[in-house]
């Protein structure tokens, strides 16, 4: 291994093998738990690389075969810890593999939740922004009455809304 490869750039990271070996020959469980890592890593990096690149409805598209996939994953996962024996000892070359599969899967759900949190706080932003500007037009005019005192306004003054909605 490269001594610098901790160095490296995301996007080096993404490129370079998961492992400098071949991986184990894996069956079973193991093998279905190492598939969807993978295809789920990938399946989410091309969510986050249409995130970045503000296509919204294409990363939307997305979303049912993640949710099945994810699904699988938790069950796949599951399985294993009930028969945990499935891999071999602790440090068998198939529980190294699938360690490093999930590492590499962990980074990727980082920087997709890390995109994800900017994009719900930026659209936040705007509806704060815009109902703030909906109060400043709207907002009545004072005068002065009959006996020279401040006239009171009828209407009460709109609020935004602001939606808490997890994604």
């Amino acid at each position: 291994m490269d001594p610098n490869s901790h160095t490296a750039s995301p996007a080096q990271n993404s490129k370079k093998p998961v492992s400098q070996s071949p991986p184990p020959l894996l069956s079973g469980p193991g093998a279905k738990l190492a598939n969807l890592t993978i295809t789920l890593g990938e399946l989410i990096s091309e969510e986050t690389n249409f995130l970045k690149k503000r296509q919204a409805s294409e990363a939307q598209r997305l979303h049912g075969k993640k949710n099945r996939l994810m699904a699988e994953y938790r069950e796949t996962l599951n399985s294993l810890q009930v028969n945990n024996k499935l891999l071999g000892p602790p440090d068998s070359p198939a529980r190294v593999y699938i360690r490093e599969l999930t590492d590499k899967f962990r980074e990727i759900l980082r920087d997709h939740a890390r995109i994800v949190l900017r994009l719900k706080s930026v659209a936040e932003g705007i509806v704060r922004s815009v109902g703030e500007e909906v109060i400043k037009v709207n907002r009545p005019i004072v005068s002065y009455g009959r006996n020279a005192a401040f006239k009171m306004p009828t209407a009460s003054r709109p609020m935004s809304l602001q939606l808490n909605q997890m994604v």
